[in-house]
């Protein structure tokens, strides 16, 4: 790991940790072992090293949604749509500090910080509802879908996981992931195939 990315990751602990007010650049600068000179050679103060630590959580969020859309596009509309969210959920529990921090943003965002946090989280949903429609146009022009909005249905997928997510901080992990399937068979159900749901 180069001393650039000891530096964010160490910003990024302890920002889950004690939150943007309570830490200092010397704190992350005795977390990586370096002398705070050192820290500002890459950054030019706290607010710097901070943003590039929103920007690669949330890049990083949308870079798993958008290689499981591409290593599943070859499956059913069904299997791809579950596939990533299921993938995007497993993500969010395996990084636990990831999650910590990304919590933190939408909870208690830094009342000094230059950057509009809502914008950037906004930025993330929109890139995220647009590989959606993706997903839901191929669905109905294969009749894997029943006719709908594919703008619509990729809100609502969207609205689903939001909810989904504020639940996964309050809940063990088996309560949750029951809880997703639940919710996951729910929202299939008003998409499926009008023919599929009428065999039933």
């Amino acid at each position: 790991m180069s001393t650039r990315d000891a530096i964010i990751a160490a910003g990024a602990r302890l920002f889950s940790e004690k939150g943007y007010e309570g830490m200092t650049m010397k704190q992350i600068a005795d977390a990586v072992g370096v002398t705070p000179p050192a820290v500002y050679a890459f950054f030019k103060n706290k607010e710097d090293l901070f943003g590039q630590i929103v920007k690669e959580i949330i890049s990083s969020h949308f870079d798993v949604a958008a290689y499981h859309t591409e290593m599943l596009r070859d499956k059913p509309v069904k299997d791809q749509l579950y596939g990533l969210i299921r993938a995007l959920f497993e993500f969010q529990m395996r990084e636990k500090l990831h999650t910590k921090i990304f919590t933190r943003l939408l909870l208690f965002p830094p009342k000094v910080f230059r950057i509009n946090l809502k914008e950037e989280l906004n930025i993330l949903a929109e890139r995220e509802w647009e590989l959606l429609i993706g997903i839901f146009e191929k669905g109905m022009r294969s009749g894997e879908l029943r006719p709908g909005d594919a703008s619509g249905y990729a809100r609502a997928m969207l609205t689903l996981m939001d909810g989904l997510f504020w639940q996964m901080q309050r809940c063990e992990e088996s309560v949750f992931w029951n809880s997703f399937e639940l919710s996951w068979r729910q929202f299939w159900k008003g998409i499926e195939p009008l023919a599929e749901e009428n065999r039933r």
